[in-house]
C-alpha cells in the first residue's frame, strides 16, 4: 500500500505560517487572490507553452504502470527524507557528515554585522544546497511519471511548462526569505544587547540569542523545503490518484 503523503493546502503552508509567526509576514492569501496573482507572473508566451502543452498529442511508453507507481513513489519520500535530514543535521556541527555547518564559534560579538552575517551567510548556503537537490528531484519525478499514462504525460507537459514560466519568479521570492531572516536576527540581536542593561553575564545571553538563532533559522529552513518541494510532491499525488491500488 502506498505510504501517506503530507496534504498542504494554500492557506496552511508551513512557510507562511512560519514567517507570520515571525512577524515578518502578515501575508492571507485566498484562493482568487492566488489564482489572480497566478495570472499576472505568466506573461502571453508563458500562456501559450502552457496552452500548446495541454493540447500537445502524447505518447505513452509504458502502459504497464502499476508495478512502477510504488517504486517511484517510494523513491520520492526516501530522497525527500534525505534532504530534510542533510539540511537539518548541518544545524548540529558533529552530529553527522555535512558540508555545510552552522557557524561554531561563541565569541561575543562586537557588532551588529558580526553578530549576523555569518548566519545568514549560512542560510544562504543552505538555500542553494536544497534548491539543486530539490530540482533534480523534481526533474527525475517528472521523467519517471509521463511515460506511465497519457493523462500523466500531459499532467507532467503542463508542470514542465509552468516551471519554466515562473522560475525566476520563484527564485527572486525564495530568495527574499533569507532578507526577511536577517530582519529577524538583526531583531533578536537588538533584543540581546537591551538584555546587556540588566545583570544578565554578556556571554550567556550571547548564546541563549545564538540558539534562538538556530531555532528559528531551522524551522523557516525546514519550512522553507516544503514550500519548494510542492511541486514534486504534486506529481506524485498525481500518479497516486491515476493508478490506484488494485485490491
Amino acid at each position: 500500500m502506498t505510504q501517506a503523503l503530507p496534504q498542504v493546502s494554500l492557506g496552511s503552508s508551513r512557510l507562511v505560517r512560519f514567517l507570520t509567526d515571525l512577524s515578518v509576514s502578515d501575508t492571507q492569501v485566498s484562493h482568487r487572490q492566488f489564482t489572480e496573482r497566478l495570472g499576472q507572473l505568466i506573461d502571453f508566451s508563458d500562456s501559450i507553452t502552457l496552452s500548446e502543452a495541454h493540447a500537445r498529442a502524447l505518447k505513452v511508453e509504458n502502459e504497464d504502470a502499476g508495478e512502477f507507481r510504488e517504486g517511484i513513489t517510494r523513491e520520492f519520500l526516501r530522497a525527500r527524507s534525505t534532504i530534510v535530514q542533510a539540511a537539518m543535521r548541518s544545524f548540529f556541527p558533529g552530529s553527522g557528515p555535512s558540508r555545510l555547518k552552522w557557524p561554531a564559534d561563541d565569541t561575543v560579538p562586537a557588532g551588529a554585522d558580526t553578530a549576523t552575517a555569518p548566519y545568514l551567510r549560512f542560510y544562504q548556503q543552505q538555500q542553494g544546497d536544497i534548491d539543486s537537490k530539490i530540482r533534480g528531484l523534481h526533474l527525475r519525478t517528472r521523467s519517471a511519471i509521463a511515460p506511465l499514462s497519457v493523462n500523466l504525460a500531459r499532467i507532467c507537459a503542463i508542470d514542465e511548462a509552468l516551471a519554466d514560466a515562473l522560475a525566476s519568479h520563484s527564485r527572486r521570492y525564495l530568495s527574499a526569505t533569507a532578507k526577511l531572516l536577517g530582519q529577524r536576527l538583526a531583531f533578536l540581536y537588538d533584543q540581546y544587547q537591551q538584555h546587556l542593561d540588566t545583570d544578565i553575564e554578556p556571554q550567556a545571553a550571547w548564546l541563549e540569542t545564538r540558539e534562538q538563532y538556530r531555532r528559528e533559522a531551522q524551522g523557516l529552513l525546514l519550512a522553507e523545503i516544503e514550500a519548494r518541494l510542492l511541486p514534486a510532491l504534486g506529481l506524485i499525488e498525481a500518479l497516486n490518484e491515476e493508478i490506484k491500488d488494485e485490491d
